[in-house]
């Protein structure tokens, strides 16, 4: 064969693989572009929770829901997007905000998130949180910081919420893998008849919950999973529970039995602040009397 011709193959071969490597560059570009942006863009999400067990002093009431702030690694903090995320919440018209747990990724970290903290408005009906994993170890000082914050922290406990002289419930349990989550005495002195949101850090902990318990709870709602932080177009692939499909993110139902599942709002993915398909969100729980 003419070596001019051979040589004219090898270089498109050549032109080839530089067109599928540049094209390959271009897409994770491309990629980290898009999940720097959406991890910066937070989502407003207004759910509306109809019952006939929300007494009428409370029909309209708006009720926050925020989970894993989680804006630090190993190596980095990002503040401006926390401080962001607490403006963000302060903006929101709401009477109640309600903490589902992770507040920093790494123990040395959470003092930072502390002093953030100290930004929330708290609302007229109060503030109310939970641990989530990474409070462990440190309780004590997640309690005391809470304390310090006027935040109400459930330790498998309920508050009871009153105007007018009536009242509805928020509930809620340690963590699954670090705690020793108990629903029944979370709801204790709670009646079928009475409003409640049952908060959990880890959605699979559901799975542990009796009908009775599930029964006396209005809404479960949990975060936890980050909605998969980096999913493939929306199809969670890793995540942190063993049933993605079922507890990945959003509202789900079971027996009857309702749970919403938040992206949260930080987390990181391989030291890089980024989120594919799986945007940060706010939730807002407004209650409906039926």
């Amino acid at each position: 064969m003419d070596r001019s011709i051979l040589k004219g193959e090898k270089m498109e071969v050549k032109s080839l693989i530089f067109k599928i490597l540049y094209s390959f560059l271009g897409l994770i570009a491309l990629f980290l572009v898009y999940s720097h942006y959406e991890y910066r863009n937070i989502k407003i999400k207004t759910i509306e929770i109809k019952s006939k067990d929300v007494p009428k002093e409370f029909d309209g009431k708006r009720i926050l829901f925020v989970a894993d702030f989680q804006y630090d690694t190993m190596a980095r903090y990002n503040r401006r997007q926390q401080k962001k995320a607490i403006e963000l919440i302060n903006e929101q018209k709401k009477d109640m905000i309600l903490l589902g747990g992770d507040y920093a990724t790494w123990e040395k970290n959470i003092p930072k998130f502390y002093e953030d903290a100290k930004d929330i408005k708290i609302p007229e009906l109060g503030v109310y949180a939970i641990y989530g994993n990474h409070e462990y170890p440190g309780e004590e000082e997640t309690a005391e910081n809470m304390k310090k914050l006027g935040f109400n922290l459930l330790v498998n406990e309920n508050r009871k919420i009153t105007v007018n002289n009536k009242s509805i419930y928020i509930a809620g349990v340690t963590d699954l893998w670090h705690g020793n989550p108990d629903a029944e005495k979370a709801l204790e002195g709670i009646q079928k008849e009475d409003f409640v949101i049952f908060m959990t850090h880890n959605p699979e902990y559901f799975e542990e919950m009796s009908e009775n318990a599930k029964g006396r709870s209005d809404i479960t709602i949990a975060g936890h999973t980050h909605g998969g932080q980096v999913t493939f177009f929306g199809k969670i692939i890793v995540s942190a529970i063993k049933n993605k499909k079922k507890y990945g993110y959003g509202m789900k139902e079971y027996n009857g039995h309702k749970i919403y599942i938040t992206s949260g709002l930080g987390g990181a993915f391989l030291e890089m602040f980024i989120r594919f398909f799986a945007r940060p969100e706010i939730v807002i729980f407004e209650l409906k009397r039926i």
